[in-house]
């Protein structure tokens, strides 16, 4: 397969069939937060593209060599951990010095490197074996399955403030949730796996 096919069948993957968001609930949290003020999506998006693309990217490498590929599961999670977290702090030097970020980009870039969702996408090429450019593809997948989240979680949000036949003990937050299990379901059952262990 040509490298852009892969990268390309990767973000493809990651971004709508195998929505870590909703199949695997990492960053669902934060999707939902944002679901509220979608005004705020673009940075945090482009934080979290940046930070599951580079750390995925930094990991696939690492797994080059033999003596990291022998380790076990622990000291792999250990080793994804500290690279985004240099990561993080070498991003956070640069915006500070460089660029005299304001504190709220500060805060969304420490939300966004260390979301489960950015988390999860260095252990998904680790399972699936993904070679570099998957791993890029899967980066750049789980930002626009971030986007894909926020976006159909705010119009689930939306459609519900407008339902007044929506019981009244179930309005605000039970009927989000009850939304999201079900946008969650629809995904899962993308995956072709089923509910069970």
């Amino acid at each position: 397969m040509s490298i852009l096919g892969s990268l390309f069948s990767a973000a493809l993957y990651a971004c709508l069939f195998q929505n870590l968001i909703f199949s695997g609930g990492y960053g669902a949290d934060e999707a939902i937060r944002m679901a509220a003020k979608p005004k705020q999506l673009f940075p945090l998006t482009i934080f979290i593209m940046y930070f599951s693309t580079l750390g995925s990217l930094i990991c696939v490498l690492l797994e080059q060599n033999a003596a990291v590929r022998a380790l076990n599961i622990f000291w792999h999670a250990l080793i994804f951990v500290g690279v985004l977290v240099a990561l993080y702090l070498l991003t956070l030097f640069v915006v500070l010095l460089f660029f005299r970020a304001k504190p709220r980009t500060v805060r969304r870039l420490g939300v966004a490197a260390f979301n489960t969702l950015v988390l999860a996408v260095p252990f998904i090429n680790y399972r699936a074996a993904f070679g570099v450019f998957e791993a890029i593809g899967a980066g750049i997948g789980a930002g626009f399955a971030f986007v894909i989240a926020v976006l159909l979680i705010n119009f689930g949000l939306r459609a519900l403030d407008k339902n007044e036949q929506i019981p009244k003990s179930f309005k605000g937050t039970p009927a989000v949730f009850i939304y999201v299990s079900i946008l969650a379901l629809a995904f899962t059952g993308l995956t072709g796996t089923g509910l069970g262990v």
